[in-house]
């Protein structure tokens, strides 16, 4: 593999003749300036060089360099592109030109893995990234970035195929609403558990819908050539004509939960492809207000009028709605600000008493017309759908035989300290690595600073002769380095992405391996605001829930220990 550099002029195209590979060969480019960034792929570099040297939008461009590589073919090309896209926008040292991900959907072809490692490179082999970086084309290295947020909620993802069918189905049928624009909408619903790509799939329509005027589809000179047309090229023709018409579509993107929410917020800015801030939204903001779509990820997570600290403020707003605070949740409150809506949705990921439940899901929904697709692939876990499946058969105590997850670093520790010196040694390998715990020890440390904690010898969590706080802050704390140093809980982790978890069991769950079951005991259990109004199973639906939640965190691996003996025997029957 090399990188050539040419100047961006009908002169550095002349020598692109002296190439071997310069007419006939798969290859990536990329074009730039001191601001500016377009990063490319084509099977002929010397006539799609002419072609970018034609585009009015690329004259302030300077140089552009190839990388030439005597493995590479279509597949992989279109793939290293995509990747590379994704990367420099999360590397935030140009204005990336490109109006989308690349290629339209991913898919496997032979040896692909191997092709993407080219990208990283290994200990023998510079990567191409680390080409990049001598060019000064890239200014992070290759792990901060795939550890960033910005890459990980990236509007330069590609779709899987089935996100990609499920993402123009969905929007055909919102411009179908649209067109006959009904009373109550239409509500298209995704299901998909941890790990489908459901923020994924929100971040990618949301973005669809923004740059619809930008996208670029085949022309159709006739009904002909439109009928034969590919059904996303008809969808997007239709997205721009309806747009064009009836002017650009309000709309709204809702997050129930702060912290993901500040997170999005900061990535929506600073992706530089129209997405703004101010579209990140709280279930407050859209009261008053009349969107035509309404995007509402992790919709499981909606709070109702219960164990929540803002009574007032949520009595407020449904006034204002004409709506009895007593009957209504905040589900509510999106239908009637919306024409339509897009709801990503996991009732298996309902972790406190205050969201709304499936029934009341139901019932909110009930005038609406309804359209539901589901997601089942798996896209953040190594382990895979077996390995989330099997989690879930485990916890609830239905598994009738163990299974061999493989591609996944499961490990149940006898020694709490041990897990927790574990994840710091894999956080400093790989970067993002939590460990985190059920809520079953007292917060002792809340809002105290890290001097006073000293100071006074507070802790919250204590193993033998080691001692740990409770996170120091609630708002993106998965992202803060410190917290390496600190114990998370399912309010700082869910909607989150980790390389490794280590997940602490606490007394307040346990297992009876005579009648082969959970038990929970409510006394060791801190989370008043989970407790509060809740019925026994309940509780435990909600405790299980969240263990679940945090063990479907990590991507490369879960680390596990059980406070309970009996639990812990139990998991190590099934994982070690």
């Amino acid at each position: 593999m090399q990188i050539k550099s040419f100047s961006f002029s009908q002169e550095g195209r002349n020598l692109v003749l002296n190439e071997a590979k310069g007419r006939d060969w798969p290859v990536v480019y990329l074009i730039n300036n001191k601001s500016y960034l377009y990063i490319g792929e084509t099977s002929n570099f010397f006539n799609r060089f002419g072609q970018h040297l034609d585009n009015k939008q690329k004259r302030g461009l300077k140089d552009i360099h190839v990388i030439f590589d005597d493995e590479f073919n279509k597949s992989a090309v279109l793939d290293i592109e995509q990747s590379l896209i994704r990367m420099c926008n999360a590397d935030q040292k140009f204005t990336l030109l490109n109006g989308n991900a690349g290629q339209s959907s991913k898919h496997n072809y032979y040896q692909r893995e191997k092709y993407l490692n080219k990208i990283e490179g290994s200990e023998e082999n510079k990567g191409i990234w680390d080409y990049l970086r001598d060019l000064n084309l890239a200014k992070s290295t290759y792990e901060s970035i795939v550890n960033s947020d910005l890459f990980t909620y990236s509007p330069y993802t590609s779709l899987t195929v089935e996100q990609e069918e499920v993402c123009y189905n969905v929007i055909k049928d919102i411009l179908d609403g649209l067109k006959k624009d009904s009373k109550n909408g239409t509500t298209c619903i995704i299901n998909g558990s941890a790990g489908t790509g459901k923020t994924i799939l929100a971040i990618y329509i949301m973005s669809l819908l923004t740059n619809a005027n930008s996208q670029t589809i085949d022309s159709f000179k006739d009904e002909e050539s439109f009928e034969y047309a590919t059904f996303k090229n008809k969808i997007l023709h239709r997205l721009k004509k309806y747009i064009e018409d009836n002017g650009e579509l309000k709309i709204g993107y809702v997050l129930p939960m702060t912290s993901i929410r500040a997170t999005l917020k900061a990535v929506f800015n600073k992706s530089h492809n129209g997405l703004k801030s101010k579209m990140v939204i709280g279930p407050t903001d859209v009261v008053g207000e009349q969107f035509d779509i309404l995007l509402v990820d992790e919709t499981h997570r909606l709070p109702k009028r219960k164990n929540i600290s803002w009574m007032g403020e949520f009595d407020k707003c449904c006034r204002k709605l004409n709506m009895k605070p007593e009957t209504t949740n905040t589900l509510d409150w999106i239908v009637k600000s919306s024409k339509h809506r897009i709801l990503f949705y996991d009732k298996e990921q309902s972790i406190k008493a205050s969201d709304i439940s499936p029934e009341e899901f139901k019932n909110s929904l009930s005038r609406t017309k309804i359209k539901e697709y589901t997601l089942t692939s798996q896209m953040r876990c190594e382990g895979g759908k077996l390995y989330i499946d099997y989690l879930d058969k485990i916890l609830k105590c239905t598994v009738d035989s163990k299974e061999q997850i493989q591609n996944y670093d499961i490990k149940v520790f006898d020694d709490p300290n041990e897990m927790i010196d574990s994840i710091k040694e894999l956080n400093d390998k790989y970067g993002l690595c939590r460990n985190v715990a059920g809520y079953a020890w007292e917060w002792k440390t809340k809002g105290k600073s890290l001097e006073e904690i000293k100071n006074q010898g507070l802790y919250d969590i204590k193993f033998e002769n080691k001692t740990y706080p409770w996170n120091m802050t609630n708002k993106e704390w998965i992202l803060r380095k410190e917290s390496i140093n600190e114990i998370g809980c399912i309010h700082t982790t869910q909607g989150y992405d980790l390389n490794y978890v280590g997940v602490i069991l606490g007394k307040e769950i346990d297992y009876d391996p005579i009648n082969n079951q959970t038990l929970i005991y409510p006394d060791n259990f801190y989370d008043t605001n989970v407790k509060k109004g809740s019925s026994p199973e309940e509780l435990k639906r909600y405790i299980i829930n969240s263990y679940k939640v945090m063990m479907e965190r990590g991507i490369k691996g879960c680390y596990i220990y059980a406070c309970n003996q009996n639990m812990n025997e139990y998991l190590k029957k099934y994982f070690n």
